[in-house]
């Protein structure tokens, strides 16, 4: 590794262990309510929350939840005994299992580029992408089955001095990756598929991934016995429940669904080549193992009804290299590409790229990754004690905006939760509830001027958002944004 990696290893650590700091909270709510929730009600919180579906149907792995819940018992045992900072701890364990798959990924895709000015965008796109920096730190089941499949990835062709050993531990991995986020299976059959076909590897070779990988799968059966009292296999709940019983059929979405999001929702502008790149990449290299391992991947998600982007984030690590191979290939075909307008075309897409990334890498430090959790750590946990009662604004009564709240695994004041219909009812709360102190949660635009017309005393003690982003009021945003606003009422 040269002396400039080396440094630009270290400054992306650096900012990756910022981003862990800042970036509290869940990119989605599964990352929470299937990780933490769980690991929450195994750790014998009090569950106002009623666990998610996918705990009675044991359709979820033990596997990332079992480390929640070790994490947790670990860091109580050194009295450490809060619950934002065993999240931050979950954090760092994501940001150094990412980092050392990144790692050890870009020591092998980097054989495949030509020239060192290439190699060093693709090594930047893959350390300082925004996207990536927001996932490495998650303990998302994304993140951790990407990172664990890269790396076993980059671990098959490392040319270890014994080659034989490692084929077992690259089915252990291949087997943790499956745990983590069962669709990387897709992954592992397209690999699985250009080693028989392509490779051409020896049998005993994939015997060892085989066996690597059954043995993760048996720890995956201890865990799912931990998780939920009995000897059930949660991969296959998973396949039964969302494909034969065709669960989530309703939620479809459009076929051309991945293709526009991939556009519009990375890096753009140069994003919005993406699809395109993917498509010439499978045309220039069919026989590539990366061709083998996206295609089943890609297509299957484009098959499935319910599409979120999400599901297709495993592939971002493959889209730099994608990038540079597809553009190298295609500038020693067609001369003309790497002279006068194209030339300066795509470095004007690259540069434009970057100063877009930056900006989207500063707000990915600056704002939270969950506002709800950024209330719990900052406002909740501070402000209102176990003797206290939070009233959320729920005026369709179905409960979504009380949900959100209802964190079990940072309440650890088990506060109560109640959903109220409008500002009238705090008046029936505090009789019913003399001898506590009410709070009252709102995000939706004039829940203050409601509270004054109803002669509710009050203070606003937080928000969503700090005051000095409020005060750069744009085209006045304020007015149309959804802001978390919390008051105390006065007896």
């Amino acid at each position: 590794m040269s002396i400039s990696e080396k440094h630009w290893f270290f400054f992306a650590f650096v900012i990756y262990s910022i981003v862990a700091w800042f970036s509290v909270g869940h990119y989605h709510d599964d990352e929470y309510y299937q990780i933490l929730d769980f690991a929450a009600y195994k750790l014998g919180f009090e569950m106002q929350n009623t666990v998610m579906w996918e705990y009675k149907e044991g359709v979820r792995s033990g596997l990332q939840p079992f480390i929640a819940y070790v994490v947790a018992k670990g860091l109580t045992f050194i009295n450490i005994t809060s619950p934002f900072v065993w999240a931050f701890y979950l954090r760092l364990i994501s940001l150094i299992i990412s980092f050392i798959s990144v790692f050890a990924f870009f020591q092998i895709i980097k054989r495949d580029i030509k020239t060192d000015r290439t190699q060093a965008w693709v090594l930047f796109f893959l350390l300082f992408s925004w996207i990536l920096a927001f996932l490495n730190v998650r303990f998302s089941s994304e993140g951790w089955a990407t990172s664990l499949f890269i790396l076993a990835y980059a671990l098959y062709f490392f040319q270890a001095p014994k080659k034989t050993k490692k084929y077992f531990f690259i089915g252990m991995l291949l087997g943790f990756a499956f745990l983590s986020r069962y669709q990387i299976g897709f992954f592992i059959l397209g690999f699985g598929f250009w080693l028989l076909l392509q490779k051409s590897e020896k049998i005993s070779n994939i015997w060892l991934i085989i066996l690597g990988f059954i043995a993760s799968l048996s720890i995956g059966i201890l865990l799912d016995y931990w998780l939920y009292g009995k000897l059930t296999l949660s991969s296959w709940n998973y396949f039964e429940w969302h494909i034969m019983k065709g669960s989530i059929d309703n939620l479809t979405e459009p076929w051309w669904f991945y293709i526009y999001y991939s556009m519009v929702q990375l890096v753009p502008p140069i994003t919005l080549f993406v699809p395109f790149i993917i498509t010439i990449f499978w045309v220039l290299f069919p026989r590539h193992h990366i061709t083998w391992i996206t295609i089943p991947f890609i297509l299957f998600h484009h098959y499935f009804g319910h599409k979120e982007m999400r599901y297709l984030f495993p592939v971002i690590p493959f889209l730099p290299i994608m990038f540079a191979m597809t553009v190298e290939d295609l500038i020693e075909r067609f001369k003309y590409l790497d002279k006068n307008i194209f030339k300066y075309l795509c470095q004007f897409v690259i540069y434009i790229s970057v100063f877009v990334n930056i900006i989207l890498i500063l707000l990915t430090i600056i704002l939270p990754a969950s506002k709800e959790v950024a209330l719990w750590q900052n406002c909740f946990s501070k402000n209102i004690s176990s003797e206290s009662v939070l009233l959320t604004y729920d005026p369709d009564g179905s409960g979504s905006t009380t949900g959100e709240l209802e964190l079990d695994f940072y309440n650890v004041n088990n506060i109560p939760i109640i959903s109220i219909g409008d500002e009238a009812e705090i008046f029936m709360k505090k009789i019913e509830f003399p001898d506590k102190q009410l709070f009252y949660a709102a995000r939706k635009k004039g829940r203050a001027s409601a509270l004054a017309s109803q002669g509710i005393s009050n203070q606003l003690i937080c928000q969503g958002l700090p005051e000095w982003i409020l005060k750069f009021n744009i085209n006045n945003w304020t007015s149309r944004a959804s802001i978390w606003q919390i008051w105390e009422i006065k007896k």
